[in-house]
């Protein structure tokens, strides 16, 4: 045989990533429900058999990418709330404006995780997300409270509440009629609440939000 018949043999560690990182792509492409195992294995160039050794089903895949994207939300919190060129003004800011983004580049496949269906995926994000990411926000609230910028004795049952109310407003956010204005008037709900909250003053979170977006 010559050397065009050799077949690269890869890790299974290799192997899974490429797996799912394709089919992520597949899904942000043409939709979850429209892709098929099929479409993933032509594109992956691997046999069937070879998927379902890794994942025993297209859902299995689904359910790694949403633990995928939890992990990016809150490595990305941490790393913002740790960044000594931010005020923690700018850092709630970066956060609300990252969250942007990410929901706009992963909005084919977080539609299908908030679809009524994907219970125990709505689950996924209701149950890890705040309880995660209370360490990179209280972080932010006591270095604003030690800068004067925050006046509150309880920055992590802040950070708690900031979580709450956040879900509570951005609730439906990833629907299909996603409005870029309507949701930017909700993160300005959330600053006004936050701000009484952390005894902030009025309309400063705001105003440095739509500062960085306009």
């Amino acid at each position: 045989m010559g050397d065009d018949f050799i077949r690269v043999t890869k890790s299974p560690e290799v192997r899974r990533k490429e797996l799912r990182d394709i089919s992520e792509q597949l899904f942000l492409e043409k939709g979850y429900e429209q892709t098929m195992v099929s479409d993933i294995v032509r594109k992956a160039d691997v046999a069937q058999g070879t998927f379902y050794y890794y994942f025993k089903s297209k859902e299995a895949v689904l359910d790694e990418i949403t633990d995928k994207y939890i992990s990016i939300i809150v490595e990305s919190m941490e790393t913002i709330s740790k960044d000594e060129n931010l005020t923690p003004i700018e850092k709630l800011v970066k956060i609300f404006h990252f969250s942007l983004s990410f929901s706009d580049d992963t909005r084919g496949v977080m539609q299908y995780v908030h679809n009524e269906k994907n219970v125990h995926l709505q689950r996924k994000f209701q149950q890890r997300i705040p309880f995660e990411t209370v360490g990179p926000l209280a972080h932010i609230f006591k270095e604003g409270v030690e800068e004067g910028i925050f006046n509150t004795p309880y920055p992590e049952d802040a950070a708690k509440a900031f979580n709450g109310i956040s879900g509570m407003v951005l609730q439906g956010i990833d629907s299909a009629d996603h409005n870029p204005e309507e949701i930017k008037r909700k993160f300005i709900v959330i600053f006004d609440f936050i701000e009484r909250i952390l005894g902030a003053e009025s309309g400063a979170i705001s105003k440095a939000f739509m500062e960085m977006v306009v």
